[in-house]
């Protein structure tokens, strides 16, 4: 390892992961934060509104919402709700740009992962836009496959899957 793969590994442990409600305080700045980003870069309205929707489904018991921070920042966040049909869904995946590079995305989608697996989810889904090269190398990465569209979201494009 070199040393700038050092010194991000050091800072990623920095970095703590915590179950919190997605309409608290941290919680909202990051949705916002999130689609202000996603509007943008695919060029959606409403972007400075927030995601459409309360995200109140990315609450327990039937979902989970979790919030990075780093020295106390919050710098990323990410959702997962259980669809009827057993599969986990992730929704709402975010790393603020100036945590980006430090592996925080993968801890993130572990974290779903691992939730949905607790739950014995068959599959770990996702929409995602095709102007988000970045999220579609991720999820590559991560070991998700395209699949047919299973939801009715306007605004995806592209749908993934992930057996668990």
């Amino acid at each position: 390892m070199d040393r700038v793969d050092d010194v991000a590994q050091d800072v990623a442990q920095d970095v703590t992961l915590q179950q919190e409600p997605p309409g608290g305080d941290a919680g909202r700045l990051l949705r916002v934060r999130f689609w202000k980003d996603v509007a943008t870069t695919c060029g959606l309205p409403g972007g400075d509104d927030g995601p459409p929707g309360d995200d109140e489904d990315l609450a327990a018991p039937g979902g989970a919402f979790w919030v990075a921070r780093r020295g106390g920042r919050p710098v990323g966040c990410v959702g997962v709700r259980l669809l009827d049909g057993g599969d986990a869904e992730v929704k709402r995946l975010y790393v603020d740009p100036a945590a980006r590079g430090l592996g925080l995305a993968h801890r993130l989608m572990t974290t779903a992962e691992d939730w949905a697996r607790e739950r014995r989810a068959p599959r770990l889904v996702l929409d995602t836009h095709a102007a988000l090269t970045a999220a579609l190398r991720l999820y590559e990465r991560e070991g998700f496959a395209q699949v047919e569209r299973y939801n009715d979201n306007p605004d995806a494009q592209l749908w993934f899957a992930k057996p668990l």
